[in-house]
C-alpha cells in the first residue's frame, strides 16, 4: 500500500493504494478467522481484472504482472474458505451464539 501511494504520487494509478488497503484488511480479517477477509480479497481480485484491462487492454505481457500473482493468491484464498468457515463456526459455538 505504501509503495502504491508512492506510485500514485509519481503520477501512476491510485488503484494500487485501494487494492493494497483491501488486501491488507482482508489478510488481517483472515488471520482473525473471518470468512469476510477472504471475500474482501476476492472482491479486490475481481475488481483488479477490469482495472488491468482498462490499463493495458488485451496485451498479454502487460496483463501478466497485473493478474498472475493476484489470481494465484485468489485460488489459495478460495481454498481457505472452508477452514475459515469451520473456525468461525467453532468461535461462535464457544461464545454460545450458535
Amino acid at each position: 500500500m505504501i509503495m502504491g501511494a508512492e506510485l500514485a504520487l509519481l503520477g501512476g494509478s491510485f488503484y494500487y493504494v485501494l487494492a493494497g488497503a483491501a488486501i491488507i484488511a482482508g489478510g488481517v480479517l483472515m488471520l482473525m478467522g473471518s470468512v469476510s477477509g477472504a471475500l474482501l480479497y476476492l472482491l479486490a481480485w475481481l475488481l483488479t481484472w477490469p482495472w488491468a484491462l482498462w490499463e493495458v487492454g488485451f496485451d498479454g505481457w502487460g496483463l501478466l504482472p497485473r493478474l498472475l500473482g493476484p489470481t494465484l493468491i485468489a485460488v489459495l484464498v478460495v481454498l481457505t474458505i472452508p477452514v475459515l468457515r469451520r473456525a468461525q463456526k467453532t468461535s461462535l459455538v464457544r461464545k454460545g451464539i450458535a
